[in-house]
């Protein structure tokens, strides 16, 4: 399964076609996959992938500089859990990383299978970290142990839906057939069901809870959405593959 089906806001591919069509393609692409982001990230992005082109950083070195920043968003949670203005920052630091590193790959044209391998387990492992980061400010500061649940219930629902998604190419076929049979019925409401998934509206919503200091919130809406996400996901599947039978 491709990056992509795992990680609703994964790089869009680049377009090496030197026409204005393509090249407005690709933007098209990256405003729906960073809703916030590309109204000040993606251009600081492309810029710093611009510099680092001509030397001898390589993307590998730009998701291992994400991966440093993002366990240090969480290193500064919990040893000061009244940090989160700073963690926050750190956070979308580590996000900038994470989205100069496909820019730069385009650009020096060195991407490699190993390198989008890499960059999808320090996603996991640093919203894994920050979430588990969050939990222990906010159970420390409320002295209550609820975000403790909520972090249990957001990793259980998140596996569970990752593990729904692992059947996504038993529904390819019947996926497309469908669409090709049906009219699309109600697109606002499916895409705003997909937004909270959506890499790039979520880390800002951390960040900015993180700042504010709202991090059970956070994790309460992380853990409703993904327990629903794999509900709905896994009687998708039982429908769909139970279906015919």
């Amino acid at each position: 399964m491709s990056r992509a089906a795992l990680h609703p806001a994964a790089e869009p591919l680049a377009d090496r076609s030197p026409s204005p069509d393509g090249r407005a393609l690709v933007q098209r692409a990256r405003a729906r996959a960073y809703p916030i982001s590309r109204w000040y990230l993606l251009p600081i992005t492309e810029r710093l992938a611009s510099r680092l082109a001509a030397t001898r950083a390589r993307p590998v070195h730009v998701t291992l500089a994400g991966l440093v920043l993002g366990l240090a968003a969480a290193g500064w949670l919990l040893a000061d859990p009244s940090g989160g203005p700073v963690a926050a920052v750190l956070v979308l630091a580590a996000w900038m990383m994470d989205r100069t590193d496909g820019a730069l790959a385009r650009r020096q044209g060195s991407g490699s299978v190993f390198g989008q391998w890499l960059d999808a387990n320090v996603d996991e492992l640093n919203e894994v970290a920050w979430h588990t980061a969050s939990a222990y400010a906010a159970a420390a500061l409320g002295q209550n142990p609820l975000p403790w649940f909520l972090l249990i219930a957001f990793l259980g629902g998140k596996y569970l839906f990752m593990t729904g998604l692992a059947e996504q190419r038993l529904l390819e076929k019947a996926a497309k057939e469908r669409d090709a049979a049906q009219p699309e019925r109600l697109g606002w409401l499916r895409a705003a069901y997909h937004l909270p998934g959506d890499a790039d509206i979520r880390l800002h919503l951390l960040a900015a809870a993180l700042a504010s200091g709202l991090m059970t919130v956070e994790l309460a809406a992380v853990a409703v959405y993904y327990n629903l996400r794999w509900v709905a996901r896994f009687g998708l599947v039982a429908r769909r593959l139970g279906g015919g039978s």
